[in-house]
């Protein structure tokens, strides 16, 4: 009687444990990362009782957790496909607004406007209020490359504090997994279940694959370890090193910016690691502010250096629109006792292309007196409009690039440029999203929890816990009768 009362105990025991597993599925039906699990149970080892081997009932043997290790790694990977997608697609949307030529004035239109202001010159020479135009006109062509190159700088600065933010992040969960390798590691030690642990670590893994590419894996030694794919190591066991930032000098930035972002392992910082990093919305921030946003810079220096020195080459060889003193030797006097009368730099002089596009400004002189606007190249010669008319020309003059592109033409080309990427990475966005949510269909498919399933079980498991109940009742009767025939 007791070999039946333990083996209907067995069974009970089993029933109660798959029925409070899957009334645990059930619980975590919405949990987002969450891995169903099925109790796997075993027979007892039998005993040879009067020559005959008899069972013993049944035990749990574990807990298993359903879950696929290949599709976690390929839905990790499309996270971070569309996590590099996703954030580029976003800064080269912010990009493209600053040189929007749509919805207002961009440096395009304001350097058509400062043109035909000089062919509005060309052809009144002698009206000031054309002069005053060409002055305002030159202002705002000087202001707006400053905005444009200065809005790009605010995006280099913004890339950098959200770089931060995100190694904050990082940091974070890299902290959090080393304490759920711990807790695991004591757990299993022990015989104890750990299937909601590894859920919560494969939800941090995924955040962290958000960011970056990323291997994980566990060694001869059962410490779980993760790589951040080309960068190195992160995670070993319960030990975690940290990214931390810096801020760097221009001549060591990579983006060619004083006190730019650079990314270190903690207690390494002689040894960058921003240029290593693949795949995620880290690569995303890195590779606009490196590339895209600095091929932008050098463009806009690029345009505003040649056009102020084509602009000033000709200006400083007209003469002002005042009366020139003429020597008896017939050599116009350079300076009145307003300042010079020729050489005058329309634009203050730029001696580098590097950052030009923050030192254009209409020189003191031109901003300062009309008149020492030149329209002509000889003195003293109210009609005289040939400086006028050079300046106009520029316009169309391949200057740029060994005299292959118009000013017009590379500033365009710099928009086209973004805006193409831009819509590249719209569509590259939109193919990773259906990849990534393809993986999570296929990873719910596998490790997700059905309703319709569970309660299938739970009326199984439940029966089961019946019929062990039925053996014990059974088994006790059996005792009771026994007991009743003894004298």
């Amino acid at each position: 009687m007791a070999d039946l009362f333990s083996i209907g105990r067995s069974g009970l025991s089993v029933s109660k444990k798959a029925l409070e597993t899957t009334s645990h599925n059930i619980s975590n039906v919405n949990t987002e990362g969450y891995s169903r699990q099925r109790t796997l149970q075993q027979a007892n080892a039998p005993h040879l009782k009067s020559g005959v081997i008899m069972g013993t009932g049944a035990d749990v043997k574990t807990i298993k957790r359903v879950h696929d290790q290949f599709v976690e790694n390929r839905l990790q990977g499309s996270l971070s496909e569309n996590g590099f997608y996703n954030e580029r697609s976003i800064i080269l949307k912010d990009i493209e607004q600053i040189f929007n030529e749509v919805d207002g004035e961009g440096l395009n239109q304001v350097l058509t406007k400062f043109f035909n202001s000089f062919r509005e010159l060309a052809n009144n020479p002698e009206d000031e209020s054309i002069r005053s135009l060409v002055r305002d006109n030159a202002i705002m062509v000087s202001r707006d490359f400053r905005r444009a190159r200065q809005a790009l700088d605010d995006h280099s600065n913004n890339i950098d504090k959200k770089m931060e933010t995100f190694v904050e992040e990082v940091n974070s969960y890299l902290n959090q997994i080393t304490k759920l390798n711990q807790k695991i590691r004591n757990l299993e030690v022990s015989g104890n279940e750990t299937g909601d642990l590894r859920d919560d670590r494969d939800r941090l893994l995924k955040r962290l694959s958000e960011f970056f590419k990323i291997h994980h894996y566990e060694d001869n030694r059962g410490n779980f370890n993760v790589n951040i794919d080309g960068v190195g190591t992160i995670v070993s066991g319960v030990k975690m090193i940290g990214l931390r930032t810096g801020r760097v000098s221009k001549e060591e930035s990579l983006n060619n910016m004083e006190g730019s972002l650079m990314l270190y392992f903690e207690g390494r910082p002689s040894n960058p690691i921003t240029h290593k990093f693949r795949g995620g919305r880290m690569e995303a921030l890195i590779k606009a502010r490196n590339e895209d946003i600095l091929g932008l810079q050098n463009s806009i220096d690029q345009v505003a250096f040649q056009f102020s020195k084509a602009v000033n080459n000709i200006h400083n060889q007209g003469f002002a629109s005042r009366k020139v003193e003429i020597s008896e030797d017939g050599t116009a006097a350079s300076f009145d006792d307003k300042g010079p009368l020729t050489g005058i730099n329309f634009f203050e002089n730029i001696s580098e292309k590097d950052g030009a596009a923050h030192k254009i400004f209409v020189s003191q002189e031109v901003q300062s007196d009309l008149t020492n606007i030149a329209s002509g190249l000889a003195p003293n010669k109210p009609g005289d409009n040939r400086v006028a008319i050079a300046i106009s020309k520029l316009q169309h003059q391949k200057i740029l690039h060994n005299n292959t592109t118009t000013f017009e033409e590379e500033y365009l080309k710099s928009i086209a440029d973004i805006g193409l990427k831009a819509g590249k990475a719209d569509i590259d966005q939109e193919q990773s999203k259906s990849l990534l949510t393809q993986m999570e269909t296929i990873r719910e498919r596998i490790s997700g929890v059905s309703i319709d399933e569970e309660a299938s079980n739970l009326i199984r498991y439940q029966r089961a816990f019946d019929a062990s109940a039925r053996v014990m009742r059974t088994a006790g009767e059996l005792f009771d009768t026994v007991l009743g025939i003894m004298p």
